[in-house]
């Protein structure tokens, strides 16, 4: 593909502005994620039409992406006391509105009983219960299978919060705001480590989240990862160490007569005294296996009405699917292929809709399965269908969980399909990889297809897919997925490759091969540079320095007439102005200053459809004033209300892109969108006045913005509102900005 000329300018400039239209959008003109169509920069300036009439594209895949992250880590820990289901019995809740929420489940009043009765304290805990008492966030650290997750349920019940709700492992916790809290609930969050949450709590986020708690009357414990240290001293403040923890036969018989209740205590005795009783604890103690495998085994065992030989040997099975050395039995054991291609294709696609998990496994099915003929039929005639969806769950492990799935024309509600404990997904996904040579044969060509797919949620975690058993076979997926993808003329096989890096780049022993890859990619042809403009995140997260790197890569990428690498570099700066990181957004927006303040044209045009690819699709939910339901703004517009440097720049940057004949109809077209967005919310059309005065530096621009805006003000425009108190702000400061 050569790289194509540049355009000419727009008809519509600054001095030839539409001035009687209400800055409706053109019509999207994007094709499915397969098109292959050449691209022109009229192309991209029509894309930026589409996202502001229909903003949250990034917003989406990086969601998806956060979620898939956290359910393939293989260092994923189980959700609840026990490895429980998530989801089952569990209320699923939503704290916010969107798809910016922070997704969190309600305990049960049978898990809270639980802990209420059968809870055996540390030795450290009423030490722990008097010395947290002044904190509304509460970091406990401890030894993995030291029961800091019982402690933190306890704790929060003797602090009188009644109602309990976990968050999801990787929540976003900048998210949490007295508007997303249930007034007088308490939450906790498990297993926090180094990039266990969308953001790395600070000193500064633990008084924010103390404040906002108090204000609701909630509480928030979270439980450190074993072997984390909290450096910073506004953190080591509010952490507490959980020792001396009870000994498990303790907490094995505790439970034991907890589910079996007061009306079955002769069976309690019957389990407690039998010798395959002992034997199975000895095997547990002997692995090193934590509380909660204790917690789990009397559960298992409580549920069974057979023999107590029997019965423990129903407990040994069920627990042989998370032991590494019994993983293969049980792989082997599910007995016909299409229940295994549904077991990796959950390992894989949990979250997303069962239907399609199911559609995804078939075609697996079909890849690794010939066609039927007629002499050796797939199903014989006439036999009946009795693999039901309950029965392959049940094999699997898996359960279905009530959520908002993402589907061609919008979200929709649906039942997803996630693995009961958490690690198992990892494990399926490393054991195919490493165990089963035809499954592994054929499985870079499905994630292929798989990265092919019109719902981009799934695109994305086929992408996250490749990143982690990159960490396995780095050199076998670079030279039979990553670069197959990287030359793609398909877009959404590029991107997939761009991730996938971004997941292999934080494994620190493949952080020197990543930037080699993206390097090489960089002096490659058009679509291999256009790829590596899209890994440039993947490149800035990959170690020390590496963000200078990232910068410079990028710089030289942005000479260019290519519109394959224009669009890459647009979508690549919009997540970098998504990432939850400071330095990363600051780093981003310094460098768009930095091309449009150049008489470089190719680099200027860059940086003016970057920062509008990114204004046009990035939204951030703030709390309404004094709580309630949330607000929906541009999140650069957030950006610039809280940081007066950021607001600085992205005033720069629109007052560039308003002067710029080539991007002034698709910026004025983006911030008719914001001002429609903020229309009804007062405080953000007072944000968005003060930062359009602050983008008029001159006379001549002042000119041009008001003249626009002017255009608003009137009744069917849907931004009157937001067009009087610009011109109300501008009136009131003055001629002069």
């Amino acid at each position: 593909m050569k790289e194509k000329p540049a355009q000419g300018p727009a008809q519509n400039g600054p001095e030839n502005a539409p001035s009687g239209q209400d800055g409706e959008v053109a019509p999207p003109v994007s094709a499915g994620p397969a098109e292959t169509t050449e691209l022109g920069v009229d192309d991209i300036r029509r894309a930026l039409s589409a996202r502001a009439a229909r903003p949250g594209a990034t917003d989406e895949r990086l969601d998806a992406e956060r979620d898939a992250r956290s359910y393939l880590s293989r260092f994923a820990q189980s959700r609840i006391t026990g490895e429980r289901v998530y989801g089952g019995d569990h209320i699923e809740v939503l704290l916010g509105q969107g798809r910016r929420s922070v997704r969190a489940y309600q305990l049960s009043a049978q898990d809270v009983d639980l802990v209420s009765s059968a809870f055996l304290p540390p030795a450290s805990y009423d030490d722990l219960l008097r010395d947290s008492e002044p904190f509304r966030v509460v970091l406990l650290s401890g030894a993995r299978g030291h029961g800091k997750y019982a402690v933190a349920q306890r704790l929060l019940l003797e602090r009188g919060h009644a109602t309990l709700q976990c968050l999801e492992p990787d929540a976003d916790l900048t998210r949490l705001d007295e508007s997303s809290l249930r007034p007088g609930h308490g939450y906790l969050l498990q297993e926090l480590g180094p990039g266990g949450t969308a953001a790395p709590l600070t000193g500064f986020e633990l008084h924010r989240l103390n404040s906002v708690m108090r204000a609701k009357n909630c509480r928030l414990v979270i439980t450190l990862r074993d072997g984390v240290r909290t450096a910073d001293p506004e953190l080591g403040k509010q952490t507490f160490q959980v020792n001396g923890p009870p000994a498990p036969w303790d907490v094995f018989e505790r439970h034991l007569r907890w589910w079996l209740g007061p009306q079955r205590s002769r069976r309690a005795e019957e389990l407690l005294r039998a010798p395959q009783t002992a034997t199975l604890f000895t095997e547990a103690q002997s692995a090193g296996r934590s509380l909660a495998r204790a917690a789990e085994n009397a559960r298992l065992l409580s549920e069974s009405s057979a023999a107590p030989a029997d019965a423990v040997r129903q407990v040994r099975e069920h627990g042989s699917v998370r032991d590494a050395e019994e993983f293969e039995k049980w792989f082997n054991g599910l007995d016909d292929l299409p229940t295994q291609c549904v077991a990796l294709a959950t390992a894989v696609f949990g979250g997303e809709a069962y239907e399609t998990v199911s559609a995804l496994a078939t075609s697996l099915g079909r890849r690794l399965q010939p066609p039927p003929t007629a002499e050796h039929p797939e199903r014989p005639r006439n036999e009946a269908v009795v693999a039901t969806r309950a029965t392959r769950l049940r094999r699997l492990n898996a359960s279905l969980v009530g959520a908002q799935v993402a589907s061609r024309h919008g979200g929709v509600p649906a039942k997803v399909v996630r693995f009961d404990d958490s690690r198992m997904a990892a494990r399926v996904l490393q054991n195919v990889w490493e165990e089963y040579d035809t499954l592994r044969h054929e499985l870079p060509g499905w994630l292929k297809a798989c990265a092919g797919h019109e719902l981009a949620t799934v695109r994305t975690r086929a992408a996250v897919a490749v990143g982690f058993l990159a960490e396995l076979s780095f050199d076998s997926l670079r030279t039979g997925v990553l670069q197959p993808w990287a030359r793609s003329p398909v877009r959404a096989l590029r991107e997939a490759a761009a991730t996938a890096l971004v997941i292999a780049a934080e494994t620190p022993e493949l952080a020197a091969p990543v930037r080699d890859l993206i390097q090489a990619w960089a002096s490659g042809d058009a679509v291999l540079r256009a790829t590596a403009a899209r890994a440039w995140t993947a490149l800035r997260r990959s170690g020390a320095g590496s963000a200078d790197e990232a910068v410079a890569l990028l710089d030289t990428l942005a000479a260019t007439d290519s519109a394959e690498i224009i669009e890459a570099i647009c979508l690549g700066v919009t997540e970098s102005l998504a990432a939850t990181d400071g330095h990363e957004a600051r780093d981003a927006l310094h460098l768009l200053r930095h091309w449009i303040s150049r008489r470089d044209v190719q680099r200027r045009t860059v940086g003016e459809l970057s920062f509008l690819f990114a204004a046009a699709d990035l939204l951030e939910d703030m709390s309404a004033d004094g709580g309630g339901t949330h607000r929906r703004w541009p999140k650069l517009l957030a950006l610039a209300t809280r940081d007066p440097v950021h607001q600085r720049d992205i005033a720069l940057l629109w007052d560039a892109v308003l002067q710029s004949p080539e991007t002034y109809e698709a910026a004025t077209q983006v911030l008719t969108e914001w001002a429609r967005m903020v229309d009804a919310d007062a405080t953000g059309r007072r944000a968005l006045a003060r930062l359009l005065h602050a983008a008029a530096p001159t006379d001549r621009s002042r000119r041009f913005l008001l003249r626009h805006v002017a255009t608003w003000n009137t009744p069917d425009s849907r931004a009157a509102r937001s067009a009087g108190q610009i011109l109300s702000h501008f009136d009131s400061k003055g001629s002069t900005p």
